[in-house]
């Protein structure tokens, strides 16, 4: 079995939420996210209806702490604090143990040949996605922030590939800041609906709050592409075998029948990721 669907069926079976269509059967104890395309708008929610079973939780609110941990203007340098390392360690630490991450491991143990103790795997996760770096006017960027929460450049929206801040944005009821913040572009429909539930790629609206500045910024994203229901830990696994495979990876891959392609960019010393996300195999046709 191709390595990313094992990272899929692993995060399914820990703390992954299964994107289903509004046609299938909801299954409380697993959880659900309903990905509605059936109609579009800018007040229209992509996930009609999520379910979060008490047993997952957990891996969502430790997510949520590093939401307010960064810059959101990517040219700013970051203000880091213990207590922010703190959570980053809890995070990564309860990660490191649940299924996808094990997959993960055990893999890269598999085709390196040499087994990685607790503590290298911790360095070697930590220094992917949270080593900061420089790039040209980019200052203390990360993988983790660009994947998971998203920048700014100048009135642009860049990074922002994990589908679980995307859902707090647009669910008032939902976020700190009680506010609705997507606005949604309908395009390419039908191309959508062949690679749905589980990869969306659209564009749309954000009005990203700024921590430092404590406003509102109007930003937007022509095509941000996320898997649906990947918990964070789940994502980590993906983007982390697919850095170290890097240019031995296949262009494209399958998840769940349907082609994907996975694309990955590294930092300038090749050392941490700058980004990572999957698009429909044809996103321009």
């Amino acid at each position: 079995m191709d390595i990313y669907q094992r990272i899929w069926d692993a995060d399914m079976m820990g703390n992954g939420i299964r994107p289903i269509t509004a046609k299938e059967n909801r299954n409380l104890s697993e959880g659900f996210v309903v990905v509605d395309l059936e109609s579009c708008g800018p007040e229209h929610s992509l996930f009609k209806e999520v379910h979060i079973p008490d047993h997952k939780r957990g891996s969502y609110q430790l997510v949520e702490k590093l939401f307010d941990n960064y810059a959101l203007d990517q040219t700013r340098k970051e203000r880091n604090s213990r207590s922010e390392s703190r959570e980053v360690q809890e995070f990564l630490l309860t990660a490191m143990e649940t299924p996808p991450l094990r997959v993960a491991k055990e893999y890269m143990e598999k085709t390196s040949g040499v087994q990685i103790g607790d503590q290298e795997w911790y360095t070697y996760l930590h220094d992917r996605w949270f080593r900061q770096f420089n790039w040209d006017s980019g200052k203390d960027l990360s993988g983790f922030e660009h994947v998971f929460i998203g920048e700014q450049n100048r009135k642009r929206l860049v990074g922002h590939h994990f589908w679980y801040k995307y859902y707090l944005e647009d669910n008032p009821d939902l976020n700190k800041l009680h506010q609705d913040q997507i606005e949604l572009d309908c395009l390419n429909l039908e191309i959508q609906k062949r690679t749905a539930p589980y990869v969306l790629t659209m564009g749309y609206h954000l009005k990203a709050f700024d921590y430092e500045k404590r406003r509102f910024i109007d930003i937007s994203k022509k095509r941000c592409g996320f898997f649906v229901g990947m918990s964070a830990e789940g994502l980590l696994a993906l983007g982390t075998v697919r850095a170290m495979l890097n240019e031995e990876a296949v262009e494209y891959f399958t998840l769940n029948g349907v082609k994907y392609q996975l694309e990955l960019f590294m930092s300038p010393d090749n050392k941490c990721i700058r980004t990572f996300y999957p698009m429909s195999e044809n996103p321009d046709s």
